[in-house]
């Protein structure tokens, strides 16, 4: 079982992506994990919000492995406390031997045909969090979970 985790590439804060980068790399004490940044087509002034997330989106969904179960992080998805999450997360590493991809957006969102492409919307807060901000949190409780589920003493 494997976490791929999907996301358009950004001009990282370096507090953030130290956060990810220390939590990527308890994560793969657990399980194997990889992170897959795509190209954001970004520039244009005359290219408009819409259509930057329609190319985004495309570049998403081409990066999705055609097997394993997907989660999309998206504000309008299901909100769960962490603790539902890891039991969630660990029945999921059980039934899902192809791995579980999480896929998270870009600024101007995602299309609908990655929602679409959803096993499983997932809403990580109904709060508007910054991209580097949304990484580290939906890393943070992967690493949670891994802990919960190894009966290690994390969560409190």
């Amino acid at each position: 079982m494997k976490f791929h985790l999907i996301w358009p590439r950004s001009n990282a804060d370096a507090e953030f992506a130290a956060v990810v980068e220390r939590y990527f790399n308890r994560i793969k004490h657990f399980f194997p994990i990889e992170i897959v940044e795509v190209t954001s087509k970004r520039g244009r002034q005359s290219e408009n919000d819409v259509a930057i997330m329609r190319a985004d989106s495309a570049r998403l969904l081409a990066a999705i492995p055609e097997q394993g179960y997907v989660v999309v992080l998206d504000e309008r998805g299901r909100s769960v406390d962490s603790l539902k999450f890891a039991s969630w997360l660990e029945r999921l590493t059980i039934d899902q031997p192809h791995g579980v991809t999480f896929v998270m957006g870009g600024d101007v969102g995602l299309d609908e045909s990655v929602r679409r492409r959803a096993d499983y919307v997932l809403s990580l807060s109904a709060m508007t969090l910054p991209h580097q901000m949304a990484r580290a949190v939906l890393l943070e409780q992967i690493y949670r979970a891994c802990t919960l589920m190894r009966n290690i003493p994390y969560h409190k």
